[in-house]
This record gives structure tokens, sequence and C-alpha cells, in this order.
């Protein structure tokens, strides 16, 4: 599948999002399990990314097909380092290189480091805002509409932070939780999803570095925050190689740059207008990214 067409595939999935997060909203938050603690014992570093030398253009791609994306826009420009750390950064712009509106950003290592199976986490600290969330996902390029059930490629949601302070959501419950979220067989009709529901993140997932990973092998994937199980699962359990994606999403209608929903319709994580004038901009800060894979014998 040309990257073009999956971009605007899953574009295409943010009326899905929405069917899934109203399946969540009325589930109990959750906490990792304390007493299953990831065993990397048998696996060894195949990548990593600190981002103390910048945005390495040989891992990373950070100009999207196609710059509208939900209420606002993805732009390279958003996306730098600072103090060693991968921001992605959520600002309005009057002058914007698409005009004025809002802008995030997108990078992800599609056709340039892919992987299959292994052991996926980042550190990082989430946007604290109203109306967007920041997401370390994975994608596969042959992912279609085909029923295979994920043996054709999975889109993965390893962290997402949409419930900083979405009305739908109170935050004095979905505050400071993410979830994991499994899509399979494409985002048309033949599309099928499963959630793992909220779960609480120990430390401050806004003010403090988090851990979020995967371990992912041919038969189950399952999930951990800061080291600690949360949620195993062998629904759609990809066999095809996989890329990183980090990235930010404004909440708003899919079908065009402009965040005047004023019914939070096609979407979740309430409106980005609500926030205070101080918490903008608002940084996806990102201290690194890590892939262990088994040791070969």
């Amino acid at each position: 599948m040309k990257r073009s067409t999956l971009i605007k595939l899953i574009a295409a999935a943010a009326a899905v999002g929405v069917a899934a997060a109203g399946l969540t909203a009325c589930s109990r938050v959750k906490t990792p399990k304390a007493d299953k603690k990831l065993d990397l014992s048998n696996m060894e570093l195949v990548f990593e990314d600190d981002f103390d030398s910048g945005i390495d253009p040989s891992v990373w791609v950070t100009e999207p097909d196609t710059p509208e994306r939900r209420g606002g826009y993805w732009d390279r420009a958003q996306c730098f380092t600072q103090d060693g750390n991968l921001i992605i950064r959520t600002e309005y712009k009057e002058d914007g290189a698409y005009g004025p509106g809002w802008y995030t950003g997108t990078c992800s290592s599609v056709g340039l480091r892919e992987f299959t199976y292994g052991y996926f986490e980042v550190r990082c600290k989430a946007p604290a805002a109203e109306g967007l969330w920041s997401a370390f996902w994975m994608q596969s390029q042959t992912m279609g509409d085909e029923t295979k059930g994920g043996e054709n490629g999975a889109e993965i949601d390893i962290m997402e932070s949409p419930y900083y302070n979405d009305p739908k959501m109170p935050a004095d419950k979905y505050r400071n939780t993410t979830l994991h979220t499994v899509h399979i067989d494409g985002y048309g009709d033949a599309h099928k999803s499963r959630s793992s529901g909220e779960y609480l993140v120990d430390k401050d997932m806004y003010g403090e570095f988090n851990t979020y990973g995967l371990l992912w092998t041919e038969d189950e994937y399952v999930f951990y925050i800061n080291g600690q199980e949360t949620w195993r699962t062998d629904f759609g359990v990809s066999q095809s190689p996989e890329f990183l994606w980090l990235s930010v999403e404004i909440a708003g209608d899919t079908d065009s740059a402009n965040p005047e929903n004023t019914d939070n319709e096609f979407t979740w994580a309430g409106d980005i207008r609500n926030n205070p004038d101080s918490a903008m901009p608002a940084d996806f800060v990102v201290d690194y990214v890590r892939v262990y894979q088994p040791v070969q014998k």
C-alpha cells in the first residue's frame, strides 16, 4: 500500500475512534498489575533514539502527505528537538504555513525502520491541554480492508492521552489515564477493534516522564506502563512489519482543518478552544524510543 493511501485511510479512522471512545466511557479505571513486571532478560536492544543529535532523517519522517488532520494541521515545523528530547508542539498560528489554525505534528519511521515482533517502548510526557492527545503507536504499510484478522498488519495504539479535560470523560476520574487499542482489517466496513479501557498512570503523565511499552509476539500483545503489565490480548495479532509513530492529534472534524465543531462531534478529548492562554503551546515531550528483540541463539 502506498504511504499516501495509508495516511488517508488512517485519517478516515477518526469516526471509528469516536465509537471506541464511547464504548470505553462506561468502563472502570484500572491500575497496572504491580506483580507482573516487564522482563527483558532474553531480549537485546536493536534500536534506540534518544534524540540527543536532533531528528535523524534516516529514521523519522516529519513531513505529512496531507497537512490537514482532524481539527488542525500537521506541519513539520512543529517537530524539533530541545534539551535532548523530541518536541511535538501544538499551538495556534495566525501566520502558519497553511493559514490561520491549530498546528501540531507527526513523526513516524514509515519506510525507514520497520519491525516484526519485539518490545517497543517510549519514555515521554503527554501534553497538558484539552482537545488534543499525544500517541505512541505502530502501523503496517500492508494493512488493508481484507478480513485477515491482523495477519496483514494492524494499528496498535500503545499510548494515547485524550482525557486531560474531555467533558465526556470527567477529569476527576479519567485525567492521568491512558488506554491501548488494536485496529485491524482497514478502516472501512470490515474494520474491527478492541480496547483495553482506561489505565491509571502511577505518576503525573503530563509533568513527569513515564514509560509505555508493548511486547508483541506471534501469539499476543502485552502492554505495560512503567514496566508493569496492564493488558494482554490475542486479538488481531499482526504478522507483518510495523513502523513506529509519534503524533499529536487535534480534536475536530476529520473532513476539514476547521475546529469549529461546537458539539465535539466526530471526535473526543474536548474542545481545544477551552484552554486558558497559559496552556499553549502544549508540548509532547519524548525522551527516547527503544526496540528490543529476542536474543538470537
